[in-house]
């Protein structure tokens, strides 16, 4: 795990540019803080900071291939090192370390740009490949790992494209005077309380998108990203019963996840999800899985420590609890903002910064997380109601258009009067038409009709399909990277491991709509046996401080910024009258939105 960055241009590098790339590296030292690397050739350079997690003492990067014509920085874990460095050495490949990212530069040796074909895990990859005087960047599948690329010119009118792992380590590349805020994406943050992938809220830098590769040289610096999966084209097959093959698979990845070369440990709540990855991880690694839980000052009925407790003992692992103190957490609110890197307004982010910061103190820097279990399993009920009435009605892209509309937009015609001229975007046709763009060009009816091309409109896979593109990736997988790595913590995802997720919309996408079994009958079929009735049986609850309460608190102490002299509204992005005129009405959550991304502006264009 780690930070990556790095810099690609058509005329020779200068020792500015070098100078910038250091500085950029540098700004991600929470990301690694235990060594940085430095890669260069005639027109490219990369960097990294590295938080060691395996091989610790060789795994330095960059990595390289027997004769150094490859190099590679890569910020992630890939979980199948083991499986394809045997594999590798078979067909007579020399690895000189034991870390997971050497793998990559060998197979990409085999297969060019498809190797990220054979990587199970987590990964943002930069690989030079002197040969060919080209570069290759890479993301993964489902987006664990951030990867921005911004565009421009030198003062000697050589273009550039630079690439890193965190947006405000990029805009060290760019002047405060000439940072602008993207009025589009700040929409769609005040909108969704996250903005959409693959912009970003500063105008001229974007992500590539999850599952994507692009590959760029010197003289071809205007290369497309391209899509190298999508769970929608996962090959429909029986695979054998459900039920043992997502018992399987999990176990596989929670074995698999639970492995370094440091402790590991688990952020449980009394859920579900979190129950299970620690209930599994426990039987592989019996006695070395350590528990962290959060709770709430004066212990709330939405206080989840005494059954996370009673769990972790029934499991004999460690457990540490951490209580959030509501004055504490509101005064140290700006830092928690800056940490962000880019703005999400969940609340959960306070407990995820705070369970992050007990692992780092408790010398535990890899986290499972039990992220993901909802959003693949129909743990929320709304998401299975819209896969449900959109099977029985036959819809199809419109469908799932008006499912966007209901079930993703918030914000009042008062609230959205902030944005002026904005203020007529249908928000939910440019949501959807974001969801249903195809990279290959693909049109939104055949993109839908893929799955299952008999039966029109596949409900389930496609509801997966969107809340994986919005709110998983742009919400808690954001949220969940730059919390842990704000204290140098490496959070793995079980439930997102890819061969999971492939099996379970391959069985989607063949006509498995277990959205009409019972909650999450497919993960409780799979391990129940392994959940006591007090977990097994609670309804959801999910993250959930005294919400209310925690939102009232940091509105009065914080919401001054916008409310005498936004920094949005100098910058024209909203509209200062309208904000002043319509505050009144603004509702808590919309207050709570507009507090966090005026902190975040005041940080980055200053």
């Amino acid at each position: 795990m780690c930070g990556i960055s790095g810099v690609i241009c058509n005329a020779p590098l200068q020792e500015s540019d070098l100078a910038l790339l250091k500085e950029v590296n540098q700004a991600m030292v929470h990301r690694g803080p235990d060594s940085d690397g430095l890669f260069q050739s005639t027109h490219m350079a990369m960097a990294m900071r590295r938080l060691s997690i395996v091989d610790l003492a060789g795994g330095a990067q960059p990595l390289y291939n027997e004769d150094r014509s490859l190099a590679i920085v890569c910020n992630g874990e890939i979980y199948n090192h083991r499986e394809l460095r045997s594999a590798l050495e078979a067909r007579g490949h020399g690895l000189r370390t034991h870390s997971d990212v050497e793998t990559i530069v060998h197979l990409y040796e085999e297969k060019g740009e498809e190797c990220v074909g054979n990587l199970f895990g987590m990964f943002a990859f930069a690989l030079w490949d002197a040969r060919k005087d080209q570069l290759v960047l890479g993301r993964d599948r489902m987006g664990e790992k951030p990867l921005y690329l911004m565009h421009d010119r030198r003062d000697d009118g050589a273009e550039r494209i630079w690439w890193c792992s965190e947006l405000t380590a990029l805009l060290r590349l760019v002047p405060p005077s000439r940072r602008r805020i993207s009025s589009t994406a700040l929409h769609e943050f005040l909108t969704f309380q996250y903005c959409l992938e693959p912009g970003s809220l500063i105008s001229g830098i974007s992500q590539l998108p999850p599952g994507h590769t692009i590959t760029l040289a010197p003289h071809r610096l205007d290369a497309k990203p391209r899509r190298y999966w999508s769970m929608l084209d996962q090959a429909a097959d029986d695979g054998g019963d459900p039920i043992a093959r997502v018992r399987g698979l999990l176990d596989n990845a929670c074995q698999r996840m639970g492995s370094a070369d440091v402790p590991v440990g688990i952020a449980l709540s009394g859920g579900i999800d979190s129950s299970l990855i620690a209930a599994i991880s426990a039987r592989h690694y019996p006695g070395q899985i350590h528990a962290f839980t959060i709770g709430y000052k004066g212990r709330p009925p939405t206080d989840e420590r005494m059954i996370a407790q009673r769990f972790a003992r029934s499991l004999k692992i460690e457990f540490t609890e951490v209580e959030i103190d509501p004055d504490h957490m509101v005064e140290q609110f700006p830092q928690l903002v800056q940490a962000m890197d880019t703005p999400v307004a969940d609340i959960a982010a306070q407990g995820y910064f705070e369970v992050c910061r007990a692992a780092r103190a408790a010398k535990v820097p890899v986290l499972l997380s039990g992220m993901g279990g909802d959003e693949f399993f129909w743990g929320y009920e709304w998401v299975r109601n819209a896969a449900s009435g959109h099977r029985k009605r036959g819809d199809t892209a419109r469908g799932l258009r008006a499912w966007v509309r209901r079930a993703l937009m918030n914000g009042s015609p008062d609230e959205m009067s902030i944005f002026g001229p904005l203020k007529d975007i249908d928000r939910a046709a440019a949501l959807s038409r974001s969801l249903l763009a195809d990279s290959s060009g693909v049109a939104p009816d055949h993109w839908l009709a893929r799955s299952r091309p008999s039966a029109g409109f596949a409900s389930g896979p496609a509801v997966t399909e969107a809340l994986s593109r919005t709110w998983l990736l742009c919400n808690c997988l954001t949220l969940l990277d730059r919390m842990s790595m704000a204290h140098s913590i490496e959070m793995r995802v079980p439930f997102l491991d890819i061969e999971l997720v492939n099996a379970v919309s391959s069985m989607r996408n063949r006509g498995l709509d277990d959205f009409d079994k019972p909650h999450k009958w497919l993960l409780l079929s799979s391990f129940g046996n392994l959940l006591p009735e007090e977990v097994s049986c609670r309804p959801k609850q999910g993250f959930t401080p005294p919400v209310q309460e925690w939102m009232r608190k940091l509105i009065e102490r914080w919401s001054q910024l916008w409310r005498n002299e936004s920094v949005l509204a100098s910058n024209g992005v909203i509209d200062g009258e309208s904000l002043r005129r319509q505050a009144p009405a603004f509702s808590l959550e919309f207050q709570y939105r507009l507090t966090v991304a005026e902190m975040w502006a005041r940080g980055v264009l200053s």
